[in-house]
């Protein structure tokens, strides 16, 4: 009782909370509601270079560089990747802002989220290339007179370096193809925008990148053919691919003006579809199934079914943390407004037994939009974002598996 005293008379004496990432210092607003002190999570990831995600079911997570933490509004408890840790208070909408509270800031981040570090005597929350810039100044064998240095213990040896991992792949589907164009656009004019033609494109830069990264890469069309959703997922799995990534381009749910006016990116992973956008969306992609013979089509056998169901739900978490990386990443590159990551029944992702996400590049439909996407160099940067994400998300599930063993 008298430690949580102590940290409540602290936390009120503290007006700001000051985030120092290199030469970059930011004072943040520390409040305090109900004797709990508190900061706005959005200020906060703003300061971190992070992201604020809104889940369902009055869920959030925090999409760090180095981790990510799941919260959910009144509930006295964070997930820090698969770890449950009590918090000293609920964070709380309030204002339509959720709020902190500063004690998982302050105690719990630097332990569990990784990359941070709490100075209590500056206040400062510090990322950890800060302190190591910081910490040549305070090295005690530079401090060490020359006739003492000497007693200093020599660096352990360095054990064999471990075997190497073998390559992670990564499957990257351009959605359509052959006979079935996908969407054309804008509106309003001519159509010369054709969607096949876009998402190929991206898919093949994409390809490039990651390899570039040490990856390597199936893709699932490298020309102009149609591939039945079904088989889409066999590929990816005949492959053993770690990943699956589809790639597509938006269209509205009517061709009038409003619908012209819609843009924005979003990345999509699978399960049910939460709101009638979302639907939209999965019934205009799932729509392909119509260019299929009969030969192609899914044969629906439940056995078949709920074997898939079971092997998705496998993978429904770490599906929906690659989703929110991409999507954070594209933040960065994308003209566009974010649309944010959204869960939907696509047909192309059931069939694949790993984490798989469909990125939805932008409306082909909006004319300024239509433009962006068709351009080149523009191509080459979301393509670019999408590989640095993959492997950020890989790295850190690397880290997730190697800290459960």
């Amino acid at each position: 009782m008298i430690a949580v005293l102590l940290f409540l008379q602290t936390a009120v004496a503290q007006p700001t909370l000051v985030v120092r990432d290199g030469s970059s210092r930011v004072a943040l607003p520390v409040t305090v509601s109900a004797g709990e002190a508190t900061v706005r999570a959005d200020v906060l990831m703003s300061a971190l270079k992070g992201a604020l995600v809104t889940l369902d079911n009055q869920r959030f997570a925090l999409v760090l560089p180095r981790g990510r933490v799941e919260l959910v509004d009144g509930v006295p408890f964070a997930r820090f990747d698969s770890v449950m840790i009590p918090l000293s208070g609920p964070p709380l909408m309030r204002g339509g802002y959720l709020y902190l509270p500063l004690h998982l800031v302050t105690e719990l981040m630097p332990r569990h989220g990784g990359g941070y570090f709490y100075d209590r005597v500056g206040r400062e929350l510090r990322t950890l290339a800060t302190v190591a810039t910081d910490a040549p100044a305070r090295n005690p064998i530079a401090a060490t007179p020359p006739s003492v240095r000497q007693t200093v213990a020599p660096p352990p040896v360095r054990q064999a370096a471990p075997p190497p991992r073998p390559k992670r792949v990564v499957v990257v589907d351009a959605g359509h193809g052959g006979r079935d164009h996908g969407m054309s656009g804008p509106i309003g004019g001519s159509p010369w925008f054709v969607e096949k033609e876009v998402v190929l494109s991206v898919a093949k830069k994409l390809a490039g990148a990651l390899r570039r990264q040490g990856l390597d890469v199936v893709m699932t069309r490298t020309t102009d053919t149609l591939i039945a959703l079904a088989d889409r997922g066999h590929i990816a799995n005949r492959s053993r691919g770690d990943l699956f990534i589809s790639i597509h381009v938006n269209a509205p749910g009517s061709r009038n003006a409003a619908g012209a006016r819609e843009r924005g990116f979003e990345t999509y992973f699978l399960a049910e579809a939460k709101t009638a956008d979302a639907r939209r969306v999965e019934e205009m992609e799932n729509e392909s199934v119509k260019f299929e013979t009969g030969a192609d089509a899914p044969k629906g056998d439940p056995l078949s079914f709920i074997i898939t169901d079971m092997a998705q739900n496998e993978h429904l978490r770490e599906s929906s943390d690659l989703a929110q990386t991409i999507q954070l990443g594209l933040i960065e590159v994308h003209p566009g407004p974010n649309r944010g990551v959204n869960q939907a029944n696509f047909s192309v992702l059931r069939g694949s037994y790993m984490p798989a996400v469909l990125v939805e590049l932008g409306f082909g439909t909006n004319r300024s939009e239509a433009t962006f996407l068709a351009d080149d160099d523009n191509q080459t940067k979301l393509a670019r974002t999408i590989a640095e994400s993959v492997v950020a998300y890989l790295a850190r599930y690397e880290s997730r598996v190697r800290g459960a063993r």
